[in-house]
């Protein structure tokens, strides 16, 4: 595997950190892998460490090129430039998608809290939508979206028939962003024919990630079934890949 971290726009620190697996020789039956760009959360305030390499490392493991974006936050937050740094990230894959083996039909979006936000507008409004999305305690409504910006996009009132497939988890208990964000959303997905499948599980604190111990001080508090919902994203990208 090599790694390599590309600079998108310095002047807004936007920089794409991608994880090439080989393909080829050993790897005989693969020609191109499929892939996914990670948009960590972070209240559009940082892009969170916890929401980047540990989630990365889920995705390498199911044998996809990965790819992590840290996107316009803090003072170069302002709407659109989030969303701008997403779609040249995703137009960057898809130009080096040789270079990179990547299988352009089937490239995925995963986003956190606010990057689930950002994850959102990819699915519903991008110019650059990717083949299926993954969005992990996100937020989607006007009334959270409001605290964080109030010019980015109420994500469930731009679900369409075009929003592409997407795989929703979240806790029930949640109390920086509510569960309506999520209750909301698939609502909305189920009422325009949207594929999609949703875990809210009982008992978790916000910003989980892969809710095990090696991330959170928490995982021995929460819901022991927290943790399936890496396994059950990577068969669910399997099925609608």
């Amino acid at each position: 595997m090599k790694t390599e971290e590309l600079v998108l726009n310095k002047e807004r620190s936007v920089t794409l950190t991608a994880y090439i697996q080989k393909v080829g020789n050993e790897f005989s039956n693969i020609e191109r892998r499929p892939a996914i760009i990670i948009l960590p959360g972070g209240g559009y305030n940082f892009c969170s460490d916890r929401e980047a390499d540990p989630i990365a490392f889920v995705y390498l493991k199911a044998g996809f090129q990965v790819f992590i974006l840290r996107y316009s936050v803090a003072e170069h937050k302002a709407w659109r430039n989030p969303l701008d740094d997403y779609e040249q990230a995703f137009s960057l894959i898809c130009d080096k998608s040789k270079e990179w083996a990547v299988n352009t039909n089937k490239i995925a979006v995963i986003g956190f809290s606010a990057g689930g936000h950002l994850a959102g507008c990819a699915a519903t409004v991008s110019k650059c939508k990717p083949n299926a999305a993954v969005l992990g305690y996100p937020v989607l409504n006007r009334e959270t979206i409001n605290f964080y910006s109030t010019e980015a996009p109420d994500v469930t009132a731009c679900v369409d028939e075009n929003t592409c497939p997407c795989f929703i988890f979240a806790s029930r208990n949640d109390n920086t962003v509510p569960i309506a964000n999520t209750i909301e959303f698939i609502d909305a997905l189920n009422k325009k024919g949207v594929d999609f499948e949703c875990h809210i599980y009982s008992d978790a604190p916000h910003g989980f990630s892969v809710a095990d111990e090696t991330v959170n001080a928490m995982a021995l508090d929460m819901c022991s079934r927290t943790p399936n919902w890496t396994n059950d994203s990577v068969q669910w990208l399997k099925e609608v890949l």
